[in-house]
């Protein structure tokens, strides 16, 4: 069990790195909101050129979601 845990770390990991068209959310296709998605971000340190990051979302919600995370906190979809 410890080993498939590793090995979806890694993946989950290596799609830091190289995106696989995947929303890194929801984990469906990128491009499934088409024409808002797939939206890309690239992330990067400030002194680590080297050190960049992509990652693809397929809707604003899953973005959002993301952003909040980033932040410390939980996104909170409110309806009007």
């Amino acid at each position: 069990m410890a080993k498939s845990l590793k090995s979806a770390f890694e993946e989950h990991l290596q799609r830091f790195r190289k995106p696989d068209g995947l929303c890194l959310h929801c984990q469906r296709p990128a491009n499934r909101c088409h024409p808002v998605g797939p939206i890309t971000i690239t992330v990067s340190e400030p002194d680590d050129a080297d050190e960049i990051w992509t990652h693809e979302f397929c809707c604003w919600e899953c973005i959002a979601h993301w952003f909040a995370r980033q932040a410390g906190g939980d996104f909170a979809e409110v309806q009007q």
